[in-house]
């Protein structure tokens, strides 16, 4: 099950900053989550010496303003969702890592800004490489007309794809999916891909036994609510390809266990459904569940 009790929302103040917010608020409102909004002062420095906690004594930098910027989000709260706010300096990455340690969150809530390049683009992906929390990453909205609403959708269609490789560790996104649908009226959809060729080696499996598989991981209460999908070709291009025609409000993302000094998020799928999706993207690590 999904356990949120901690939620942290890094916010740059830009023109998406407010989205990001009301949608962080709102998963805080159904969880019964605290929120944590956080703005971090970036800093040129890049040595081990660079603190990233902000310090009572700088004077004239501005930090009163973006205090009050982010006391000015809080003050939009809804009703019932209990808020916190926390300024920091140094690298942005380095100090959202820090921070989702700090306070212990359970779910990262972060905007993706720009070209595959920008620099706001190469934060969400260091904070997807280094850290091992789940991480809940919005695009634009030029580029996401969909987005995952967990107040009252007003009777708007709201489907969730949860992709897995039939292997346990991205079964966490098929488990985030159950949790959400016993929560939210959204249609949840199994997806499958078998790679291209895959067959033909005699690795996978087949698309009988790929269903069969789906099928075991439903519960009896929820079985008759998802729908399965088995598809041919590259994984990463047959996720977003289903997010598309489904109009999908948001796909879950099981990785596998993180191994010592390695990524989690690979410069394969996870990367590639992160940077051509249309909707948000959850990212949950096998080793930590649903949360």
């Amino acid at each position: 099950m999904i356990s949120l009790k901690t939620v942290l929302c890094p916010v740059d103040f830009s023109p998406a900053t407010q989205r990001q917010v009301d949608l962080a608020a709102d998963l805080c409102r159904t969880f019964g989550a605290r929120l944590v909004l956080h703005h971090n002062q970036h800093s040129l420095g890049t040595g081990a010496s660079v603190g990233w906690m902000w310090k009572a004594d700088h004077h004239g930098d501005g930090s009163a303003s973006r205090e009050a910027k982010l006391q000015e989000y809080r003050s939009r709260m809804p009703e019932g969702v209990t808020s916190d706010t926390l300024l920091t300096e140094g690298p942005v990455s380095r100090a959202v890592l820090a921070v989702s340690e700090s306070v212990q969150a359970d779910l990262v809530v972060l905007t993706a800004h720009g070209t595959h390049s920008d620099e706001h683009q190469s934060i969400t992906e260091r904070v997807l490489e280094e850290g091992n929390r789940a991480v809940l990453v919005l695009h634009e909205p030029v580029v996401e007309p969909r987005t995952l609403r967990f107040a009252s959708a007003g009777g708007e269609r709201q489907v969730v794809i949860a992709p897995t490789d039939l292997k346990p560790d991205s079964h966490a996104a098929v488990e985030l999916g159950l949790e959400l649908a016993r929560r939210l009226p959204i249609e949840l959809h199994l997806l499958h891909v078998i790679p291209n060729g895959f067959m033909r080696r005699g690795n996978g499996a087949s698309e009988k036994d790929a269903r069969q598989q789906m099928l075991a991981l439903l519960p009896a209460d929820l079985a008759d609510r998802a729908q399965l999908h088995v598809e041919h070709g590259d994984p990463s291009e047959g996720i977003v390809r289903a997010a598309d025609q489904l109009s999908a409000s948001c796909i879950g993302m099981g990785e596998h266990v993180r191994k010592s000094m390695k990524s989690w998020f690979s410069r394969g799928t996870s990367h590639e459904v992160l940077r051509h999706a249309h909707c948000p993207v959850w990212y949950v690590p096998g080793n930590t569940r649903a949360h």
